[in-house]
């Protein structure tokens, strides 16, 4: 048996706090809502009535990128109901007018480069904008919903003065402060105490959630709201002389203080929703994710009423977990023989994807289940969150449906057993083109990589762990040699995997260029390179936020590219990136806007 250092289940986690977060009826004393939606909550409508013939509209631009091998560049593109025409130049793409069909010259990018609209095919939409309602609180720079920039903190008593002018700042009643992104690994493992935050919370309550969801603190008067005293013996309530400390380690901690929690409206929860549509579209994005859809009651209204809205800049996904379909009235209706009905309602604004595992939990939280020799110096390990029994089970049922498979692997133990499900499902039910997918999957040995090219898996890596804790993971959690190899992207692109690199908002901030950045560079927050030999190139790296992460999405031939037939959907930039001398320099272009259906959205506010 592997030695367990913490346990963890990030999917319980995230259930739990969205249970905090999500609508709730009566007082934030009152009835906790389930951590599942209702029917008519997930059940989408039916699909937007076909639009009606219009003209052709032209875009000049300085160059089109289009991803298209056969024409890889262009002057400009054509759109005609929502769809690329055709690409080319303006005298060629005019000869599709007639009076019948008139042509208009839109000039608005005629300075801009154009590339397929970006993907952010792995975050966590509505839950990324409830947090911001809350005092954010890490270690990281941050750009809120309204382009403001949030300095990120760089001592814990940084992090205790912040929340001391939060605190100062609320009325005086019992409202709770909650806030979100405590860091403690950059602050030598130091975590908030009810000793920290008793003298600066004016009486208030207080919950915050560390970055990683996997360990939350409160202050005296939520212990006193929860009923948490030295006698309560519920595990993960931390305790030093018998008495707790504010901090606690993971879900029946938790569990312990949602009744307690104030009540999230469902204005808030639609308010989330478009809050972070600006944030994705603000760095280009024109279809993002939900890659824990099912866990918040009331989140696809919120999502259908932006997606109904056609000022709405961003196309949404929702990967439900399997945890819905399990028991509850989703199960009740069929389960997973009722998703392959819903996907007929699928529609180009609002649609639902892959059915989401986490096998295992995050490497900074010390929850990534790893094969001997599991952490560095410790010999410590995490924990599967599924035995593989269950995976094995969860993924040959989605499989026989032919539905995908969206699975949470961190460690290459958990990689291991999400290939070895996906091999015996592939074997029970044989299925052509599931594109079963890894998600995050850092640490994946070359014997795996091999492997998962001959199954036809691909991988969706989180190459922003490289920049923003490549140095922990080098000094402290995976040791030298591990931190070199992980998120093998260059070495998947030589393999030929299908893949793509992602944010997992709110975990990091959505932006592809940024991603774009940190996957040609491979540099950590010190400098330091881990794994030059795991590169991507510039234009591996363009590829993999466009064309690869559709290619994961089973949506390629909708989007990815600038070709005739698919939405035309584009991001406007001021430069190519292309033509970067140096791949430093894909950070510091400026995202201009976006096209969504052929409509321009023009950015709120330089990137």
């Amino acid at each position: 048996m592997l030695p367990i250092r913490r346990l963890a289940c990030a999917a319980a986690l995230i259930l739990v706090l969205a249970g905090m977060l999500a609508p709730q009826s009566g007082t934030a004393g009152g009835e906790i809502a389930r951590a599942r939606p209702a029917v008519d909550e997930i059940a989408p409508g039916p699909p937007p009535a076909p639009a009606a013939e219009t003209g052709i509209t032209i875009f000049p631009a300085r160059t089109v990128v289009t991803q298209n091998p056969v024409m890889p560049t262009a002057r400009a593109v054509a759109v005609r109901d929502g769809r690329v025409l055709g690409t080319g130049t303006v005298e060629q793409l005019e000869e599709w007018g007639s009076e019948a069909v008139p042509v208009t010259i839109d000039d608005s990018f005629a300075d801009a480069v154009l590339v397929p609209g970006f993907i952010e095919a792995h975050m966590h939409a509505l839950f990324t904008g409830l947090l911001w309602q809350g005092v954010y609180v890490g270690r990281f720079d941050r750009v809120a919903p309204d382009g403001t920039l949030v300095k990120g903190l760089e001592s814990k008593q940084a992090v205790l003065d912040r929340l001391a002018k939060a605190a100062a700042a609320m009325p005086d009643d019992d409202s709770w402060l909650i806030a979100w992104g405590y860091q403690p690994e950059f602050y030598g493992n130091a975590p908030l105490t009810k000793a920290d935050l008793d003298p600066i919370s004016k009486g208030h309550p207080m919950f915050i959630e560390n970055l990683s969801m996997h360990i939350y603190y409160v202050n005296s008067p939520a212990l006193k709201a929860a009923g948490v005293t030295g006698d309560t013996d519920i595990e993960g309530i931390v305790k030093e002389d018998g008495a707790p400390t504010g901090e606690l380690e993971e879900i029946k901690a938790v569990l312990a203080f949602l009744p307690s929690l104030p009540p999230i409206s469902a204005e808030v929860m639609e308010k989330s929703v478009r809050d972070v549509g600006r944030m994705a579209h603000r760095v280009g994005v024109t279809t993002f994710t939900d890659m824990n859809f099912g866990t918040v009651p009331g989140a696809y209204k919120a999502y259908r009423a932006a997606a109904e809205d056609p000022s709405f800049p961003v196309r949404t996904v929702l990967h439900p977990v399997i945890q819905i379909f399990e028991d509850g009235p989703i199960a009740e209706k069929g389960g997973l023989d009722y998703l392959v009905k819903l996907h007929e309602q699928d529609n180009d604004r609002l649609a639902l994807g892959g059915v989401k595992f986490i096998v295992d939990g995050s490497i900074q939280g010390g929850t990534g289940l790893f094969r001997w020799p599991y952490y560095y110096r410790t010999f410590e390990n995490g924990v599967a969150n599924l035995s593989q029994a269950e995976l094995t089970k969860g993924v040959t049922e989605v499989n026989r449906r032919g539905l995908q498979a969206v699975i949470h692997t961190n460690a290459d133990q958990a990689t291991e057993m999400a290939l070895n499900a996906i091999e015996a499902a592939q074997k029970a039910h044989p299925m052509p083109d599931p594109r079963h997918r890894l998600e995050h999957n850092q640490f994946p040995s070359q014997a795996q990589l091999r492997r998962m090219q001959a199954l036809g898996v691909g991988t969706n890596l989180f190459t922003n762990h490289i920049y923003y804790w490549g140095d922990l993971h080098y000094d402290q959690l995976v040791g030298p040699d591990r931190a070199e190899r992980m998120d093998p992207a260059g070495s998947a692109a030589r393999l030929g995997i299908p893949f793509s690199i992602h944010s997992d908002a709110s975990v990091t901030p959505v932006d592809p260029l940024h991603a774009m950045w940190v996957a040609t560079t491979r540099e950590t927050m010190s400098g330091r390179v881990l794994g030059a030999s795991e590169r991507l190139t510039v234009p591996q790296a363009l590829y993999a936020v466009t064309m690869g992460a559709a290619e994961l999405m089973k949506q390629d031939g909708e989007k990815g590219s600038i070709e005739t037939g698919k939405l035309a959907d584009f991001t406007v930039l001021d430069r190519n990136p292309l033509e970067v001398t140096d791949p430093a320099e894909l950070k510091e272009i400026k995202v201009l806007g976006t096209v969504v259906g052929g409509v321009p959205f023009p950015a709120e506010t330089a990137k």
